[in-house]
């Protein structure tokens, strides 16, 4: 039986959602319509992708409503690569 370690980091996507639209309609449809959403990445040198979520999202500060998901798993060799220490969060 071979035992899974869980990685050691995980990249963090960030989801801003779009500006609310500015057009001047007469349709009570598009008055509520949002732009394209944003997407920022992080690397997260945290093994817990709650955790890295968290630490990501507290990085940025509670300036605008945002969505973190921790997307894919670091390798300890992809974390020495960056130069990232333990509990650290920097952009991708």
């Amino acid at each position: 039986m071979t035992e899974k370690t869980s990685p050691p980091g995980w990249v963090v996507q960030v989801t801003t959602p779009g500006e609310l639209s500015r057009t001047q309609s007469r349709s009570s449809q598009l008055k509520g319509l949002r732009g394209p959403p944003s997407f920022e990445y992080f690397n997260v040198a945290i093994a817990i992708p709650d955790k890295a979520e968290e630490a990501t999202t507290a990085h940025l500060g509670d300036e605008h409503a945002r969505e973190a998901r921790a997307v894919r798993p670091l390798s300890s060799e992809e974390l020495a690569s960056l130069n990232l220490k333990a509990g650290k969060v920097v952009a991708a």
